[in-house]
């Protein structure tokens, strides 16, 4: 597995507004070859961490002009631009 996990400084008070707007674009995220989740992870009232997982890093190259679109609307949200760490998996536990 490959992961993207993007780092996300916001407004306060936005996550309902960023929630409605990745909803609208689920159609368009449902098009990225590979991706398999996409999950936002509320950290605190102004920082938010995105983690996708897809199934190699190929996948995450083809998908950077979506990723792109997708993360430009949510620049109004923002009061920084994302930090991006994309990797490998080296390690998991399931109990």
């Amino acid at each position: 597995m490959y992961y993207r996990i993007t780092k996300v400084n916001h407004k306060a008070g936005v996550h309902d507004k960023m929630k409605k707007y990745l909803k609208s674009k689920s159609e368009l995220i449902k098009t990225i070859y590979g991706l398999q989740s996409v999950t936002l992870v509320n950290v605190s009232e102004t920082l938010s961490i995105g983690i996708s997982i897809y199934e190699n890093e190929q996948q995450i190259k083809e998908a950077e002009g979506t990723f792109n679109e997708v993360m430009g609307g949510m620049m109004k949200f923002l009061t920084g631009p994302p930090e991006i760490f994309n990797g490998n998996e080296f390690w998991k536990f399931i109990p």
